[in-house]
């Protein structure tokens, strides 16, 4: 299958909405976190008292920064493949995380994350309003101009 979807149909409109509400959505819960980072250790580190996981503590400061990271991957799609499978890798692993400490409430949010996410990934092909899918189709043209010139 080709990496390029040269249609702009439905399906790569209701992609790039996808992409962009979940790149928004991450966005917004980062800078929330970031703002706010004093409120978001206490929370976090609530969850990791007298558990058997509280070695993730000195974890807990990178996750605010590792999330924006992504969500502006993911919002103006450079690599977002690779930023899909970071996110969704980090959604399992809190999903599982939230489920272990007992709220499910936050794991369930993590799990409709997650098969956003999921079908994103699935759905790549579609991904034509994305930096990515511009700079593959430079690269092409770039390509086939050089091809003709030895020609």
């Amino acid at each position: 299958m080709s990496r390029f979807y040269p249609k702009s149909d439905i399906r790569t409109l209701l992609y790039a909405m996808l992409r962009v509400g979940l790149g928004l959505y991450l966005l917004i819960h980062a800078v929330i976190g970031l703002m706010d980072m004093d409120n978001f250790m206490l929370t976090a580190l609530g969850y990791l008292e007298d558990s058997s996981v509280e070695f993730l503590a000195y974890l807990t400061p990178i996750i605010p920064f590792m999330e924006f990271f992504l969500a502006v991957m993911i919002l103006t799609g450079i690599y977002t493949k690779a930023a899909l499978q970071w996110a969704t890798g980090i959604g399992i692993f809190f999903m599982l995380m939230f489920h272990y400490l007992d709220d499910l409430s936050s794991a369930l949010e993590h799990s409709y994350t997650v098969v956003i996410k999921l079908t994103l990934i699935i759905g790549i092909y579609y991904n034509k309003f994305s930096m990515d899918y511009y700079n593959l189709w430079n690269v092409r043209k770039e390509v086939a101009s050089i091809e003709q010139r030895h020609q």
